[in-house]
């Protein structure tokens, strides 16, 4: 009899199955492997979601695992090896990394009635510490440029999504690693409309940061639904928000708690609008309650450097003596508060006595008087206040008019991109991803692929549970047992660690039965628990053809 931990992958298996990627892939390559290009895919993004092993120790990492189970009758570890993986990795790039992807996401968002109608696009830079000296040709140049991890010290390529639903990947490239986002977005909007006809959809409302407000960007969109921050380098967002006018409280978007006080912000509104490169564009200003650390800083900076130069300038003045008063009158009245600081200046008298001893009576003779000015130096609370409100301030440009989308629903909207960055942050996981262990660009661009195909199909499981959830009224056991309505699949794969097969004369069987809380995690995700303990019967090899040459 033999054991081997399951733990969530055969869950992982039900949904490649529901997706049907392995069918995509097959029929996408030509097959030349004795494994399918489909199977060693599935075994790859199985592997990510596990928590990743480098290329080299996939064979490993199944060695330890019910194969068969998880990828099909007949299959061993041995197959997974890494010359098998580098081949499917080729023949992934020699297709088109990204014209794959589109067929199977486009295949899973009807097999799941995914909602395409509001598309958020955010980039982010990948670093990998290889020279990469000789680019090849066709295939994704890795270089230096802007890191958005703080390591310009290294190398590094971008990846660049477009998601659904707050944070369905929907189209994903993997960029050049000195590509400018302000062009990305301009590349990417001139192909929006082919993409989104693939989905059968021609309205649509383009969501992304402020590199797409630039004025070829803005002339591309014409006609287009979008929903972009107006860059703080551009004057008429300073103009907007230090503008005066009725502001709507709308409160909190969303509840989070820490130590028994909610930490998330409260926001209010105002409409606006504002002409740029000869176009008039809707505007809504948004104040936040919780300040960005970045701009409170500087502000703080502002104040310091307005003291020290208005500290100056008086000390400057003070070190003076002036010999009648409407000299010293005009000094103080020429003299300039601080931009943030108001100055009290006051005139003291100073006289000058004659050489000699006093005469007996003690009083000095007076041989003249001069004047010196004093000053106290206090904060303008009043333009502290304002400067802290407007750093709490961003403005959103758009061109959905107002009768479709209200200001609330378009800040709500803007906000969903946090989606994306969630995104990145699992692209990025060192516990899921571990670094790049690719010498070739376009296995890097290939591996890209299989990345992002696994976080399609981790969000897909997250998405199920979520709405199951909401529909029924109900909560799922979370991190330290507790009840939640926002489960996720971190929390989900966490329940299913314990899960171990036996395999004795062909049949499988549970070392423990599955206890309430896996079976409340398989409902919510409307997976069978046979999962577990049947494996596929459909046969793994697809070509009776010799396997390719590495």
């Amino acid at each position: 009899m033999n054991g081997f931990c399951l733990s969530h992958l055969p869950i992982v298996k039900d949904y490649a199955s529901r997706m049907g990627f392995v069918e995509t892939i097959d029929d996408a390559l030509e097959c030349r492997m004795s494994l399918s290009p489909g199977t060693v895919v599935l075994g790859l993004v199985m592997n990510v979601l596990c928590g990743r092993f480098p290329l080299y120790r996939v064979e490993e990492f199944y060695s330890m695992r019910d194969v068969e189970t998880l990828l099909g009758d007949g299959i061993g570890a041995s197959a997974l090896n890494d010359d098998a993986i580098g081949r499917v990795l080729d023949r992934i790039h020699a297709y088109g990394t990204w014209k794959l992807f589109s067929g199977i996401s486009l295949r899973t968002f009807r097999s799941f009635e995914v909602d395409t109608s509001i598309i958020h696009q955010d980039t982010t830079s990948a670093s990998v510490w290889g020279e990469y000296r000789h680019p090849e040709k066709g295939a994704v140049r890795i270089v230096y440029g802007h890191s958005k991890d703080k390591r310009p010290d290294l190398k590094q390529f971008i990846y660049s999504l477009l998601c659904v639903e707050g944070n369905l990947p929907m189209h994903a490239g993997i960029l050049d690693g000195n590509a400018s986002d302000k062009k990305t977005n301009g590349r990417i909007v001139a192909e929006l409309p082919r993409i989104m006809e693939l989905y059968g959809r021609k309205d649509f409302i383009y969501v992304a940061d402020s590199a797409l407000a630039t004025r070829e960007n803005l002339d591309l969109m014409k006609g287009m639904k979008f929903i972009t921050r107006l860059p703080e380098n551009f004057s008429a967002c300073s103009r907007l928000i230090g503008k005066g006018g009725t502001w709507q409280d709308i409160g909190r978007l969303s509840h989070r708690k820490v130590g028994g006080k909610d930490i998330c912000a409260c926001y209010r509104i105002r409409e606006e609008s504002v002409d740029l490169y000869g176009e008039r564009y809707r505007c809504v200003v948004v104040h936040s309650d919780v300040h960005d650390k970045r701009r409170q800083k500087r502000i703080d900076k502002l104040f310091h450097e307005d003291r020290i130069s208005l500290s100056e300038r008086i000390k400057e003045i003070g070190s003076r003596e002036f010999y009648c008063m409407p000299d010293a009158l005009k000094t103080v009245e020429s003299f300039q508060d601080g931009a943030y600081h108001h100055t009290s200046l006051f005139i003291e008298e100073h006289p000058v006595y004659g050489r000699g001893r006093p005469r007996k009576d003690g009083i000095r003779s007076m041989k003249e008087l001069r004047y010196r000015i004093q000053a106290q130096i206090s904060e303008d609370a009043e333009a502290i206040l304002r400067l802290r409100e407007e750093a709490g301030c961003f403005v959103l440009l758009t061109s959905v008019p107002e009768h479709e989308m209200s200001g609330l629903t378009v800040l709500r909207t803007y906000k969903e991109q946090d989606g994306i960055e969630k995104n990145f942050g699992f692209l990025k996981d060192p516990l899921i991803v571990n670094d790049v262990f690719l010498k070739k660009p376009h296995r890097i661009e290939a591996m890209g692929f299989v990345l992002i195909l696994s976080l399609l199909l981790w969000r897909l499981m997250e998405r199920t549970m979520r709405k199951s959830v909401q529909e029924k009224n109900t909560t799922l056991k979370g991190w330290n047992n507790r009840d939640t309505s926002k489960p996720t699949s971190v929390m989900m794969a966490s329940k299913f660690s314990s899960v171990f097969v036996g395999v004795s004369n062909g049949k499988r069987f549970l070392f423990t039965p599955l206890d309430k809380v896996q079976l409340d995690y398989l409902h919510a995700l409307n997976v069978h628990p046979d999962v577990f303990t049947h494996s596929t019967t459909k046969p793994a090899c697809v070509s009776s053809c010799p396997a390719a040459a590495p």
